[in-house]
């Protein structure tokens, strides 16, 4: 786990380059909204989104040019916070919260050090969850708490791990087209969604979210892969470049439902106060909880079934 040069990797700088020129286009896109007001446009919701991304954007750039024992950190920072907004607004109990906090490294070792095993982890946390209230001794809300937190572990945890399982399949190329594409699909579903959104996907689960708005998901998802298909495998085809920018677009739209269902559950409009203003951690980036895994394993279908 050796701490790299970002400037040697040729990726970088034009990455850093186009994601620079995506926030001033943001910028503009708030403005036009606001009617040139950037200050109240930037307390709308657009503008929250657009701040939101600007400040997790450079962290997770350093998490993944930098790497080494930088961006493990960053890594288990983020493995820790969004585990720790989802026990806090679901109600994990502490035992079964330890439970949670616990698979976090065990999980991480795998995916770094033994990723061939990282399948059985699923099974593993499920046969742990039991041990919890044999050893506690607590059986009160049992079926509800270990629901809680064995769908914690896979909704947060496992999922976040395939964050480095997609490092060492496509590199960092293919962890920059995620994110960026994930960005840039949460920025335009919301603005699409805005201009033209009538018909809602599912009023008791998200009020906002139209069907209008899965275009916005598609259009940035697509531009996000455009901008960035220079940093993709070589064994991806223009084919499955397309089908790559689909799959981004469905499970950020995915991710995002499945967010507002649990919260809308534990009747809470946001996960946390990390950002000022912005809400949670998981607020920004709870698409990528689905998309991570997702584009994982269409890669491993492209780059290593057809090996």
């Amino acid at each position: 786990m050796n701490i790299q040069n970002p400037f040697l990797d040729p990726i970088f700088l034009p990455s850093m380059q186009i994601v620079v020129g995506v926030f001033g286009l943001g910028l503009v896109i708030v403005l036009f909204f606001a009617r040139h007001d950037l200050k109240a446009g930037l307390k709308g919701e657009l503008g929250k989104r657009l701040i939101g991304w600007m400040l997790i954007t450079p962290i997770f750039f350093v998490a993944v040019f930098v790497g080494g024992i930088v961006g493990a950190i960053i890594l288990l920072f983020f493995f820790y916070r969004i585990a720790s907004e989802y026990i806090r607004v679901v109600g994990v109990e502490r035992p079964y919260a330890l439970y949670v906090y616990a698979l976090i490294p065990m999980t991480f070792i795998t995916a770094v050090f033994v990723p061939s095993l990282y399948s059985a982890l699923p099974a593993a946390a499920i046969l742990l969850l039991t041990l919890i209230p044999v050893l506690s001794r607590r059986v009160d809300n049992l079926y509800q708490q270990l629901s809680f937190a064995g769908r914690g572990y896979l909704y947060m945890v496992w999922t976040t791990g395939h964050f480095i399982l997609l490092q060492q399949l496509g590199g960092n190329g293919l962890l920059i087209v995620t994110a960026v594409s994930v960005a840039l699909s949460d920025a335009m579903q919301f603005t699409v969604g805005k201009i033209v959104g009538k018909h809602i996907i599912s009023p008791e689960v998200n009020p906002r979210k139209a069907w209008e708005g899965l275009i916005g998901d598609f259009i940035g998802a697509s531009l996000g892969v455009a901008l960035f298909s220079f940093a993709l495998p070589i064994q991806f085809t223009i084919v499955e470049i397309i089908l790559l920018a689909i799959l981004i677009g469905i499970g950020a739209a995915w991710g995002d439902l499945i967010s507002s269902l649990v919260k809308r559950a534990a009747d809470t409009k946001d996960w946390g106060q990390l950002i000022p203003g912005h809400g949670g951690l998981l607020d920004r980036a709870n698409s990528m909880l689905v998309v991570i895994p997702l584009v994982y394993y269409f890669a491993y279908l492209v780059m290593e079934v057809r090996k």
